[in-house]
This record gives structure tokens, C-alpha cells and sequence, in this order.
């Protein structure tokens, strides 16, 4: 045990304060009083107890010496010492893998440098007979060494190795503030370890203890595209750029290849190529964003600095309205390459197409179609729904989705899914037999709608409050239906997903049902459809690298490939699944739906745009040099005081015994 305070025994004085009070107290006064036979026998009684009565005093005297001592002790805060000071030589490097640290003069990057140096900087401590930690900070931080010895020499220099053979540099930010917990960690085993951070982020302010070895060079640059992007404006597309140029001063060549343009004017042949270029101006690590838009938008309407505005205008014959991809580059040696290019992929919306028949239209079924197309087409930007109404001779091929009203096909379509709305007979190879109608009409209301099912597609439907009062009746059905809603017992909403055939029944008229008027308890079934069978493969086309996005299907595989993984494939065959996006590039998504039809989508992943600048400067950085002390310590002061309250119940204990 040892006291961190020792200036706190001077409490122990009170002991002697103790013993003073002790001395000068008053003895008792002796008085004569007149003796009976009681008097005496009490007096007989209290001589024979005399010597338990000192004992007692005795007992108390030392009770109180030792709460006073325990009390001294508490003050000079006494600890038991856990862990010795290290004598030996101890280092942790911290490696920053940022994507920045990508960047390099052509013969070596500043990842390799910072990894040689550390190999170098382990052979040193290693020759001492020192302790070697080595952390790698990226998008997550892990611990390549941790307190390894001459003995694990080959270990870790292998293990150094590796992350060059492997290129382990990330494509995202460092998490620094992990990197130093770990860090952390390691210093409380050994205060005096140093600390080594090898980075090329400058900061303002670094704590004490952090020794920085920059690994950049002087004549390192970098020209990089942040982000890019489409508007349509005036019906065609506009394409903005933000591009900046860190550690010099440069006129940085911008060239916009637009492929696959107007596709539809070739009645969807493959459209011509338009290419769209800019000499751009950079200084002072400013972001410049560059227009390219038609002479006929008005170009002062951009809010922002016009000094970091470029505008291009697009010429006449050169307007897209529709495109495959938009593949931008920048020209230049720069020291950081996988900034140089970018991609977008949202300008050419898979077209789904939806077939309303009825020889009676009504316009609940028409609006709540329409709502729908609006929906995917507008807001969340994912198709182009196309609705064709027809009142006879209906096409049974062809079509993504068909709606079936009144009067039914002679034969159901193998392409798309059905959807048979009121039947006047059941179409080949439905699975159906319909019998009589069922009506209710005498019910001013209706029977009210009871759920037999917890499907998907009736999420968000309030089967009860949706009412029937006339409806055909089906004497058999196909064992692959499941029923969904019925009335009075009799199935009125059924639906069959097998693969190879998705069909969706009602047998009633919206005419004898309250669904027209209540469409909020019955447009999410035409919702639910859509994201049940249809789902969309991934919402969005750009994404940062390491996000996870989530993919559906609408077949039984998914095929994922990327330009960044040398184009090997992912299969997908669980959905929904979640694909990370680990490497910037091209992804291609590539699926043959149940129907047949062979689906194609690609999505571009980027690096941060702050990765961009490799001379980015931070404020600071956290401490982990939390342990003040070159020992570590055990405090030992509620054993203190545990003991002072065990005194004083014992003090207690002697007095509530005081005999007479």
C-alpha cells in the first residue's frame, strides 16, 4: 500500500487531542450519602461489576484512537499499486487508411509510406527489447499488433506486409476517435508509451503525447470531381459539377460524355453519344460547380457565388431529354486518381406498363391508377408507368400489369400480372368456377368485409370497413389462391402468387361496394401490390462508399457485378437482401423477373467528397492519454470506509452495554 496524499496523516494529531481530553477530565466527586440494607447491596453489587465497567472504558478509548487513525488514513488517500511501471521501450503507431491517404508521388503512395515507416519504427523497438502496437484507422479502426515483443517479430512485420500486398488502404473517412480509444486502452498498461500517428491531416492542435509524422510531399496535388448531377429544366436535363483542385492552382479540363441520348426518337434503338467539355479555372481549394444547361434557361437564376460558377451552354442539337449514362472525367497528373471520373446512371426510367380494361370505366379505378403512376414516376423517381386504357378487345400480352373489369379476356395473360375486377365468366386457365350472385342489397350497408388472412398485401387495409353488397360467387377455385377478404364466408378478395403466375380476384362491382367512396382503405392494397410483386431492385443511383443498400427482386436471383470487384458476381437469392457497397465504381444489377423480362440497373458509388482534399486540415484531435500517473492504482478508500462504520457500531454497541 502506498499514500497518494501523505500530507494527510497530519490528522492523526487528533489522537493526541484525544488523549488530552482524557487527562483533564474531571474524576468523580466522592459524597457521603446515608446507607440502608438497599444502599448497601447496591454498592455491594456495583464493586463486584467494577472491572467490566474499566473494560468497557478501555474498549471505548481504543475505538475512538482508531477512528481517529482511519480517518487520517482516508485523508492521505492510500492505494495498493496494480501495475508496475514499464521499463522497457513501448510504441503504438496509428496508421490513417483515409482514401486520401491513396495519394502519391507515382513511385509510392502516402498508405505505403506510413506502412514502411512503421515496419522501419518496429525493427527499432524490437532490437530494444520494446513493446510494438500497431492500430489501422479507417472506416473502422482494428488492431493489427497490440503489445508485441521480439518474439512476434516475423508476426508483425508480416502482418505490415499484408496491408501493402493487399492494398488495406480504405476508400472512406478514418474514424480517429476509435483509432485513440484503442489507443487507450494500450496506455493504461503503460502511461510512457509513445504514441506515433502517421497521416497527412494537418491539425491545429495536437495533444501532448501524439508525436504526427506527416507522410505527404510537398509536391503532391490533386484535381477531383465532388460530386455531379442532373436537373431537368425547360424539359431537358441539365448536368452540374463540382470539381476543386487542392495543394495548387490549376485549369482543370472537364469532359461530359452523355450516352444512349434520346433513345425514343430511334424507337428504342440506342440513341447517339453527345459530349460536353469545360476548362475549368481552380484557386485556393475553392469549389467551382459547372453548368452545362440549354442557351433557352435563363442563367443568372443560380443562387451562389458567380466567381465559383462556371456556366457551359448545350447546344441546340446537343438537348437531352432522356439518357443511358452520363460518364464524367477530369484531365490531369494528379497524385489521387479515384477522384478522377463519376457516373450517373437516373436518366432512363424502367417503363412499366399497365393495361385498364372495362367496357363501363369508373373513375375510382382509373384515379387510383393514376395516383399510383404518379407515385413511382414523380416522387420517388423510380419508373415510368404508363397507363393505356381500352374498352374492348383487350391484349393479353405485353403488359406488366393488367386490370380486368367487367368483362373478362377468353384467356389470362403469362406475362404480367391480372387482376379480375367483377368476372362475367372466369378466363382459361384462371383456376376459377363461378356460380350465382350473391346480393345483399336489402342491407342498405352492405356486409362488412372480414379478414382471413395476415398478408403483405393488406397492410394498412381496414378490412372492416370496407362493405359489399353484391357478388358473384365462387363455387371452386385453384388450391394456389389464398383468400384474403370475405363476405358472408364467401371469398370476394383472392390471389395467387406461384411464380410463374400472379393473379389478384374480386368479384364484385365497385358499384356495389363502398370502396369508391372510402379509397383510403383500399388504395393500399393497390400500393401493397406494387411493393409486394413489383418491388423496385434499389431506391436511388448514387451512393457514398461502405453504405449498405437494400435490394429486392422480382424473380428468384439477383446478380451483382462491379468494374471494382474485376467484374465478379454476387448472387442474391434471399430478399430482401443487403448489399455493402465496399469499393467506389459501377455496380450492375442484373435480374430475369418471373415473367421472363430481363432487368438491367447500374448505381454509382463514390468516396466522400472531403477524401478529396489531401491537405485537409482538423481542429484536434482526442486525447488518450487519460492516465496521468506512471503507476496504476487501486484506491483503497472504501475499505477505509467500511472499517470506520464497523467502529462505529461498535462504539455504539459499548455504550447501549453501560452497566449500573
Amino acid at each position: 500500500m502506498t499514500l497518494l496524499l501523505p500530507i494527510g496523516l497530519l490528522a492523526l494529531l487528533s489522537i493526541v487531542v484525544l488523549i488530552i481530553i482524557y487527562i483533564i477530565k474531571a474524576n468523580y466527586q466522592q459524597k457521603y450519602v446515608s446507607s440502608t440494607y438497599i444502599w448497601a447491596l447496591s454498592l455491594k453489587l456495583r464493586k463486584k461489576r467494577l472491572p467490566i465497567n474499566k473494560l468497557r472504558n478501555i474498549l471505548l478509548i481504543v475505538c475512538q484512537v482508531l477512528f481517529l487513525t482511519v480517518c487520517g488514513l482516508a485523508l492521505a488517500y492510500p492505494a495498493r499499486v496494480t501495475q508496475a511501471m514499464v521499463t522497457e521501450r513501448e510504441v503504438i503507431a496509428v496508421i490513417d487508411s483515409s482514401a486520401s491517404m491513396l495519394a502519391g508521388d507515382g513511385d509510392e503512395t502516402r498508405f505505403e509510406r506510413a506502412v514502411n515507416r512503421v515496419s522501419a519504427l518496429a525493427e527499432e523497438v524490437f532490437n530494444e527489447d520494446g513493446y510494438v502496437s500497431v492500430i489501422l484507422a479507417g472506416e473502422t479502426s482494428s488492431v493489427i499488433a497490440q503489445r508485441a515483443t521480439a518474439e512476434s517479430r516475423n508476426l508483425v512485420l508480416d502482418e505490415l506486409a499484408r496491408l501493402l500486398s493487399e492494398n488495406s488502404c480504405s476508400y472512406g473517412t478514418a474514424d480517429m476517435a476509435a483509432a485513440m480509444g484503442q489507443c487507450e486502452n494500450i496506455i493504461r498498461e503503460n502511461k510512457n508509451a509513445e504514441l506515433y500517428l502517421y497521416t497527412d491531416t494537418e491539425y491545429t492542435y495536437l495533444p501532448g503525447g501524439i508525436r504526427l509524422v506527416d507522410v505527404a510531399e510537398d509536391n503532391e496535388w490533386n484535381a477531383g470531381i465532388l460530386d455531379a448531377y442532373t436537373v431537368v429544366e425547360d424539359n431537358y436535363y441539365s448536368v452540374f459539377v463540382e470539381v476543386a483542385c487542392y495543394g495548387m492552382d490549376r485549369e482543370v479540363a472537364v469532359t461530359v460524355q452523355v450516352q444512349d441520348v434520346n433513345a425514343e426518337e430511334n424507337e428504342g434503338e440506342v440513341g447517339k453519344t453527345v459530349t460536353l467539355r469545360a476548362n475549368v479555372a481552380c484557386k485556393g481549394d475553392q469549389t467551382m460547380t459547372v453548368i452545362f444547361r440549354s442557351d433557352s434557361v435563363p442563367m443568372e437564376d443560380y443562387e451562389s457565388n458567380s466567381e465559383n460558377v462556371v456556366y457551359v451552354p448545350i447546344e441546340n442539337d446537343q438537348r437531352f431529354y432522356s439518357y443511358g449514362s452520363i460518364n464524367i472525367t477530369i484531365e490531369g497528373e494528379d497524385s489521387f486518381s479515384q477522384d478522377d471520373a463519376f457516373a450517373i446512371y437516373d436518366g432512363k426510367k424502367e417503363v412499366i406498363k399497365v393495361q385498364y380494361c372495362s367496357p363501363l370505366p369508373n373513375n375510382f379505378a382509373d384515379g387510383v391508377l393514376r395516383a399510383i403512376a404518379n407515385y413511382y414516376s414523380t416522387k420517388k423517381n423510380i419508373w415510368d408507368v404508363q397507363i393505356t386504357e381500352v374498352h374492348s378487345d383487350p391484349a393479353v400480352e405485353g403488359f406488366d400489369l393488367y386490370v380486368f373489369e367487367h368483362t373478362m379476356p377468353s384467356v389470362m395473360p403469362q406475362d404480367g400480372i391480372v387482376w379480375l375486377w367483377d368476372l362475367d365468366r372466369a378466363p382459361e386457365g384462371s383456376g376459377l368456377t363461378l356460380g350465382g350472385i350473391n346480393d345483399y342489397s336489402s342491407n342498405n350497408e352492405g356486409i362488412h368485409l372480414t379478414q382471413e388472412s395476415d398478408s403483405p398485401l393488406l397492410t394498412n387495409v381496414s378490412a372492416g370497413a370496407l362493405t359489399v353488397s353484391r357478388f358473384t360467387q365462387l363455387l371452386s377455385y385453384d388450391p394456389s389462391y389464398q383468400v384474403l377478404l370475405s363476405c358472408d364466408t364467401s371469398p370476394v378478395l383472392l390471389v395467387k402468387n406461384d411464380g410463374m403466375s400472379k393473379v389478384v380476384v374480386m368479384p364484385f362491382s365497385v358499384h356495389y361496394s363502398n370502396i369508391g367512396i372510402k379509397p383510403e382503405y383500399f388504395v393500399p392494397l393497390v400500393f401493397n401490390l406494387f411493393e409486394t410483386w413489383i418491388p423496385a431492385t434499389v431506391i436511388g443511383n448514387a451512393f457514398s462508399v461502405y453504405e449498405e443498400v437494400s435490394l429486392n427482386a422480382r424473380g428468384q436471383q439477383l446478380t451483382v457485378t462491379s468494374t471494382s470487384l474485376n467484374n465478379e458476381s454476387i448472387v442474391f437469392t434471399q430478399f430482401p437482401a443487403v448489399l455493402s457497397l465496399d469499393l467506389p465504381g459501377t455496380y450492375t444489377l442484373t435480374q430475369t423477373t418471373d415473367f421472363g423480362k430481363t432487368v438491367e440497373e447500374r448505381i454509382y458509388v463514390k468516396i466522400p467528397a472531403y477524401e478529396s482534399n489531401i491537405w485537409s486540415v482538423e481542429d484536434t484531435i482526442h486525447d488518450p492519454f487519460l492516465i496521468q500517473e506512471g503507476q496504476a492504482y487501486e484506491d483503497l478508500t472504501l475499505y477505509l470506509a467500511a472499517a470506520l462504520v464497523a467502529l462505529l457500531f461498535c462504539e455504539w454497541l459499548l455504550h447501549s452495554r453501560e452497566l449500573f
